[in-house]
């Protein structure tokens, strides 16, 4: 693969060009990883391409190597794998809970400690979802919990 950069004053805005034979699976996760410096996250639901906006996400979960994406009101589907959108978005208030899933932080409602150093966290949405207790330590710190 071949990459080139072009700095120059004369252009005003920022653009990425792909040159490629046929759109093929790596292209579309740059594509993907891109648009979420944006904030928007490409998902599908029943064969259409939708682009979701990152704050109406609630959750993110791996399950049987499929990347799963909640809203309140919906669920999608990712081709991009748990970690390659937890990378993205660690900086964007998300955080991994568990060796399958990512919040978002600004959809927690409360947290309840819960069995064995775990966490029960309530989303806006009344959903409870559960945070290993490799990670619930992580998950204080980053509210200010600790």
């Amino acid at each position: 693969m071949k990459v080139e950069i072009d700095i120059d004053e004369k252009y005003t805005d920022t653009g990425v060009v792909i040159h490629a034979p046929r759109l093929t699976q790596d292209i579309e996760k740059m594509v993907a990883m891109m648009r979420m410096l944006n904030m928007q996250i490409a998902v599908t639901k029943k064969d259409e391409t939708f682009l979701l906006e990152t704050d109406k996400i609630l959750y993110i979960e791996a399950i049987d190597r499929k990347t799963f994406v909640y809203t309140e009101d919906d669920m999608y589907e990712s081709q991009l794998k748990l970690y390659e959108i937890e990378q993205e978005l660690y900086e964007h208030d998300f955080l991994r809970i568990s060796k399958q899933g990512i919040v978002n932080l600004k959809m927690i409602k409360s947290l309840k400690a819960d069995i064995d150093r775990k966490i029960k966290v309530t989303l806006k949405n009344g959903e409870q979802i559960l945070v290993s207790r490799m990670y619930s330590d992580d998950l204080r710190r980053k509210l200010g919990l600790k």
